[in-house]
């Protein structure tokens, strides 16, 4: 057969060879050269290295004094790389060794760098012959290369369950059953490992019931196999024929009357039952361990899967191709990443559109155990342009959708939906999951204020709460996260986001994206009809921001999960911008803050949460009033936060002394509720209405912190104007006061709202 002609990356490598050789004429010779005789194939290249001499006493193998070596060179060089033989066995088990005779010099196709050519290659070769020679070569931090098999099926079997611990600790020959289910299209998957014939009854008696529910003839789907621990490594290849390969298998132990009887049980077990293609293969499992000098986590290294009842006319055997990723030998694509966090827990995800959906695909990929998946609306024709959903799902509930989708991702993650509207989730009807994390991605005010209420409600301690967010031109995304024993959640820790950015130039464009103090003027409004008013975005847009505020969010609370009681944040925000967001701030930003003291009113059920710094600010002004006009002269000020209707909370936080107008003395104090909210109108304005005047704080130095008539009678005033108020006292009871201003412990506090109204202070648009 004629050659055919080498293409010109091959001919350039040939030169290059040439070249390289006279430059080291006395250390490489070229003794021949063999042109490839089909399109495709390899320029193959006869070389000696010169090794005379170089032999140290630490090297396991004597080089001759010329190694020869045969030189592959693919078609398409330099952009895939050469390959290198040796025409011996000499080499076997020495790291970057495959197959007893390839010398594997570049452990990824990556580590090929084509600028260097045929120079780089040589190069890397005569490193190898020296610290071969010398005794210090090394091998990759990977497991021994599988052993060959050489004719496939064409189908697949996949293994992602380790074998039981008796199996592993069993180092002798063994017989065992494989658990396979048929996935279809020649895919197999193995779901258990069986010690022994016994354990088969529960898989026949669960194929039984089953035929018996579904009133079907047939047994579908999950059918048993044969497996074979080996005692002793296979070597670089098993046999490619049927007789020698059994006869391999009987020299490492296993009798010819044990394979046939445990063939036979299979295949009696197996008889009637089919696979998506038709009946179920029949197959061997051969698992084989390494060579002793790798380390291998697992007695067996390598599993190989032989289709016996293919080629059964002739002599060749037919093998599976496996993807061996049983957890023991396999290390995730993703470990060490933030995503880690998520394996194995329970997800719940509210919302299903831009954020929602990419977000709760993470978790799958994950590897959580369930993802639940919340959402009341239908996939509209304009959200395909940033949501993962098909032109066939147009018309359809966005969770279902979304199910269906991600459950074929893993099998092993559940993926229930719900086609209801999150809130009444969060009111019990259904009853919430008990999950480990939640997930709001709804952007819905109702919805964080509804969960904002049922968190501080809730008889047990709720899960972390994650709350994501962009803004309304997509340049700009944020991320609140409540972790366990937060003072409050998503509406909590957004508002003091928007405080911190009031007062920080770094942070100020997110006011105007989040908290904009106006509406603004040209709504986006993306199809004609009833859709809502949106915002801009595309699916790179969104998906990056989601995997943004998600890793940022898992990687807090795997810290969290670090610090073992150590004192450690409960609030956090995160926030991400595009490069072209055109902000002072950086392109990513997290921020935390303390817990805030929190009190109940139990009359109104309000929960009332005092920011540290408000607390010190009161007691900064205590401790002057003492100083000047003594201790028993009481002394307030103006309170400043914002009271939330709907989430039933109250914000205090700033404290502020008494404003123009007000009068203090030991008798009591007075202020002038028209000047107190003229005198924080400024921070109102600055702050979108995030801190405002709420009410007003006072002391009672020698009294328990309980109301007197005349503080009511003040604060009924204070409410006349139609703005509900609230009443702060510190009081002084058993000395309390005066430690605290002396730095230790916390006054006795009494909070109290009162609503324009009834006299006793109901609010009566709330309660009946």
């Amino acid at each position: 057969m004629a050659a055919v002609a080498l293409t010109p990356g091959q001919s350039e490598a040939l030169s290059e060879l040439a070249e390289i050789v006279r430059i080291n004429d006395r250390r490489i010779r070229i003794e021949d050269v063999r042109d490839p005789q089909q399109e495709g194939q390899p320029l193959a290249v006869d070389m000696t290295i010169d090794c005379r001499g170089e032999t140290t006493t630490d090297s396991s193998v004597r080089l001759e004094d010329w190694e020869p070596v045969t030189v592959l060179v693919p078609p398409r060089f330099p952009f895939e790389h050469p390959e290198v033989t040796v025409p011996h066995q000499r080499f076997a088990g020495l790291p970057h060794v495959m197959w007893a005779d390839a010398i594997c010099l570049y452990l990824a196709a990556n580590d090929w760098d084509p600028g260097r050519r045929m120079h780089g290659f040589v190069g890397q070769l005569l490193t190898w012959f020296e610290e071969v020679a010398r005794g210090t070569i090394s091998g990759p931090e990977v497991p021994w290369h599988a052993p060959l098999t050489h004719w496939r099926t064409g189908e697949y079997l996949m293994i992602r369950t380790d074998l039981p611990e008796s199996l592993e600790n069993d180092r002798g020959l063994w017989l065992a059953l494989a658990v396979v289910e048929s996935i279809g299209g020649g895919l197999y998957d193995v779901r258990r490992w069986l010690r022994g014939r016994d354990e088969a009854d529960e898989i026949r008696a669960w194929h039984d019931r089953r035929a018996s529910e579904d009133d079907v003839d047939a047994r579908t789907g999950i059918f048993l196999a044969p497996a074979v621990a080996l005692p002793e490594p296979v070597g670089f290849a098993y046999p490619n024929g049927r007789e020698e390969l059994l006869a391999a298998l009987a020299g490492q132990g296993l009798a010819h009357q044990d394979y046939r009887e445990l063939r036979e049980f299979t295949r009696d077990f197996n008889r009637g039952i089919r696979d998506g293609d038709g009946q179920a293969p029949d197959l061997l499992l051969l698992g084989s361990p390494a060579p002793d000098r790798y380390a291998i986590p697992s007695r067996i290294a390598h599993v190989a899967a032989w289709a016996l009842d293919v080629g059964e006319d002739h002599d060749e055997v037919g093998w599976l191709t496996v993807f061996d990723q049983r957890p023991r030998i396999t290390t995730r694509r993703d470990t060490t990443r933030p995503a880690q966090w998520l394996v194995g827990k329970r997800i719940l995800v509210l919302g299903c559109g831009a954020l929602g959906a990419p977000t709760a695909e993470f978790c799958v990929r994950a590897g959580a155990a369930e993802t639940y998946v919340v959402d009341d609306g239908k996939v509209r024709p304009g959200v395909l342009v940033r949501q993962p959903y098909t032109f066939e799902d147009i018309g359809r509930n966005k969770a279902t959708a979304l199910a269906e989708r991600l459950s074929v991702i893993n099998p092993d993650v559940l993926v229930p939906s719900g086609s209801f509207d999150a809130i009444s989730l969060i009111n019990g009807d259904p009853p919430m999951p008990e999950v480990d994390l939640v997930i709001d991605a709804t952007a819905n005010r109702s919805v964080a204020s509804a969960l904002e209420w049922a968190r501080w409600t809730a008889e047990r301690p709720p899960p972390p709460l994650l709350s994501m967010m962009v803004g309304h031109d997509c340049e700009r995304a944020a991320a609140t996260l409540a972790l366990p024993g937060a003072s409050g959640a998503g509406i909590d820790i957004l508002r003091r986001l928007g405080i911190a950015a009031s007062a920080d130039a770094n942070l100020y464009d997110l006011l105007d994206d989040f908290f904009p103090g106006h509406p603004r003027g040209a709504p986006f409004q993306p199809e004609p009809g009833c859709s809502d008013p949106t915002y801009v975005g595309s699916a790179a847009d969104l998906t990056a921001f989601a995997g943004q505020l998600l890793n940022d969010g898992l990687a807090i609370l795997t810290s969290a999960e670090k610090a073992h009681g150590r004192a450690f944040p409960r609030r956090w925000a995160s926030v991400a911008r595009t490069s072209t967001a055109g902000a002072a701030g950086a392109a990513r930003q997290r921020l935390s803050w303390a817990n805030d003291h929190v009190r109940l009113d139990p009359v109104l059920r309000y929960q009332m949460r005092v920011d540290p710094a408000a607390l010190a600010s009161m007691r900064r002004e205590v401790a002057l009033m003492a100083d000047r006009r003594g201790p028993h002269v009481e002394t307030g000020g103006m309170l400043l936060g914002q009271i939330d209707r709907a989430s039933r909370v109250v914000w205090i936080t700033d404290a502020d002394g008494p404003p123009p107008g007000s009068a203090a003395s030991a008798e009591g104090l007075m202020l002038d509720p028209t000047a107190a909210r003229g005198w924080a109108r400024r921070r109102r304005r600055l702050t979108r209405g995030m801190v405002a005047y709420i009410g007003a704080w006072h002391t009672h130095p020698d009294y328990l912190a309980l109301p007197s008539p005349v503080d009511r009678r003040a604060m009924d005033e204070m409410a006349s104007d139609g703005m509900p108020v609230l009443l702060m006292i510190l009081g002084g009871g058993s000395g309390r006061l005066s430690r605290w201003v002396a730095g230790n412990g916390l006054p006795d506090m009494h909070l109290q709202l009162f609503f324009p109204g009834p006299e006793d202070g109901r609010d009566a648009s709330v309660l009946p």
